[in-house]
């Protein structure tokens, strides 16, 4: 009968044993539900990593923009020194012209006309582009018309002259006055060669 007993009560306390384990394990799974359910998706640490990263993203941007910046700058700076240095350059360069005047007046003969003929000529062939810089233009003027009196004055004129006069831009420069042409008249190939040279002679002069 005691025997009974006592296998009865091994069996309730192995019963209560498994009993208590399996409370235990069902409490342990509820308790780390639970703290899977209340912690945040993303850690702490994983929190900082991706703080971190976003502020070297805005800094590599600031930098990016920084850069942009200043090569912008550089390209403006560099654009308007191209443009004064441009705009130096053209005020250092001025327009050098020289014009062969041939004077007459209203009574012409047949002498005055082939000596205009021959300097229009001269000046056509031989400089028909610039030389050493300066462009060279051909004028006759009829020194009787009222705007033009002033030219006697001007060149000390006394009968009908061939002038070469130099200009820089509008300002007058010095001048010459080809006294040769009438005597050379009777042979164009002489005349004309005699203008060509004492114009390069007098261009070339500093």
């Amino acid at each position: 009968m005691q025997k009974n007993l006592s296998k009865s009560k091994s069996k309730n306390q192995l019963k209560m044993v498994k009993i208590f384990l399996i409370c235990f394990v069902i409490l342990s799974i509820l308790i780390g539900v639970y703290k899977a359910i209340k912690s945040p998706c993303c850690d702490v640490e994983n929190s900082d990593i991706l703080s971190s990263d976003k502020e070297s993203v805005v800094q590599i941007t600031s930098s990016s923009e920084s850069v942009l910046k200043s090569s912008a700058f550089a390209d403006k700076t560099e654009a308007k020194s191209k443009a004064d240095s441009a705009s130096s350059n053209l005020q250092a360069k001025k327009t050098k012209k020289a014009i062969v005047y041939y004077f007459y007046t209203s009574i012409r003969c047949y002498s005055c006309t082939l000596i205009e003929n021959y300097i229009r000529e001269a000046v056509e062939q031989n400089f028909n582009k610039p030389y050493n810089g300066w462009i060279v233009e051909f004028k006759g003027v009829n020194v009787e018309l009222g705007e033009n009196r002033h030219f006697i004055k001007d060149y000390w004129l006394n009968s009908k002259s061939v002038v070469v006069q130099k200009f820089e831009d509008q300002k007058l420069l010095e001048w010459i006055i080809l006294k040769d042409v009438w005597l050379l008249l009777g042979n164009k190939s002489l005349f004309i060669n005699y203008v060509n040279n004492e114009i390069k002679k007098f261009l070339d002069k500093e």
